[in-house]
């Protein structure tokens, strides 16, 4: 089927929704974009591109967030820890992995450009060439989501405070799959951005 990853790989996704939005004033995952709430957007593409399983970790507004997902095939894990940084919610979301998982992707439901052909494309890079770490590149501008190794899960678990999974690109230096669509780097953190997301399409 053309929405199953296209390779013998298990790949999950992980996506980080545990944040405050503080600068936004409110929990910006829950804003409307086409019809449905962004962290739902986020999730259904994870799932459309065929990752297994598709963890959303939570954090501020939890209750609300999981209500924006009903339906959808995702596993809840709450991340009581989640003021403490985004590190915590990193090492939730790895902890919640199946053992057999060969890599797992991290996506953040604030950017609503990232589509499922993205996410097939750096699975399919990924099957081929196993690197650590894989990232999309715009040019020469590294984008989100990025894509890590088993290999490196440990190392994830072990960053701290506000340390995310970019903690490990100085040791590993992500591959690169390049990517022709700037929009995904488009993430929306105030009300002007989400604006700005309305306006777009």
């Amino acid at each position: 089927m053309d929405s199953q990853v296209p390779n013998h790989k298990k790949v999950a996704g992980i996506i980080l929704a545990a944040g405050a939005a503080s600068r936004m004033g409110q929990p910006k995952l829950l804003l409307p974009w086409k019809g449905s709430p962004l962290i739902h957007h986020a999730a259904r593409t994870a799932l459309e591109a065929g990752l297994d399983p598709v963890v959303v970790v939570t954090g501020a507004a939890a209750g609300d967030i999981e209500a924006a997902l009903a339906g959808l095939n995702v596993v809840i894990t709450p991340n009581p820890e989640w003021l403490s940084g985004q590190s915590t919610s990193v090492r939730a979301g790895i902890l919640a992995l199946p053992e057999d998982t060969d890599a797992a992707i991290f996506l953040l439901g604030d950017q609503p450009f990232v589509t499922s052909d993205l996410i097939r494309a750096l699975v399919t890079a990924y099957s081929r060439t196993n690197p650590a770490i894989l990232a999309p590149y715009v040019g020469d501008r590294r984008s989100n989501p990025v894509l890590f190794d088993r290999a490196v899960f440990d190392l994830l678990c072990q960053l701290r405070g506000d340390e995310g999974a970019r903690g490990l690109f100085g040791r590993f230096p992500p591959a690169a799959l390049p990517w022709a669509d700037e929009r995904i780097s488009f993430d929306i953190d105030t009300p002007e951005d989400y604006q700005r997301l309305l306006e777009m399409e």
